[in-house]
């Protein structure tokens, strides 16, 4: 095995134990499978208590995968980095993103349709720009972020508004 797949491990199991540390002080029991794919790492929990590891709106699972990049990432020299850690459960990034896609397709249809900007809800950088790339693979639509922050969203624009 090379240094940099022993590294990668290391790393994988550092991420795991903290978060398995932290699920442990929610008072959540839970066991974490590590994917090793060839752009992430994604630690997959396993427990009963899903609905509360994933938050509304993925929120909870968000903010652990930050902290678990944030302590993993922090001691690398020069803020060195191998690919990210994908926290997930039940599968919800999977579905987060075919939701995602959905929208994309449903609101570039209103769009065509009416010949309107569309207006999406908030959404973090990461939805935004799976929502960007689904709607460029539209004909005649095209998206802008706009707004600062919390409040940064998509528009969704057809051709004959521009």
């Amino acid at each position: 095995m090379t240094e940099a797949a022993t590294d990668r491990e290391d790393l994988a199991e550092k991420a795991s134990d903290f978060l398995l540390g932290v699920l442990e002080r929610m008072g959540i029991p839970a066991d974490i499978d590590i994917k090793d794919d060839t752009d992430k790492t994604i630690l997959e929990i396993q427990t009963k208590d899903t609905e509360l590891v994933i938050g509304r709106r993925g929120v909870v699972m968000d903010a652990l995968q930050h902290l678990v990049n944030k302590v993993v990432y922090r001691d690398r020299a020069g803020g060195e980095r191998t690919k990210p850690l994908v926290v997930d459960a039940g599968g919800f990034r999977d579905k987060q993103v075919e939701r995602l896609r959905t929208l994309a397709q449903r609101m570039g249809e209103k769009a065509l349709q009416t010949k309107q900007i569309v207006e999406l809800q908030p959404m973090t950088p990461h939805d935004r720009r799976i929502v960007h790339m689904a709607i460029a693979e539209i004909p005649g639509l095209s998206s802008r972020s706009e707004g600062e922050g919390e409040d940064r969203h998509i528009l969704v624009v057809p051709a004959a508004a521009e």
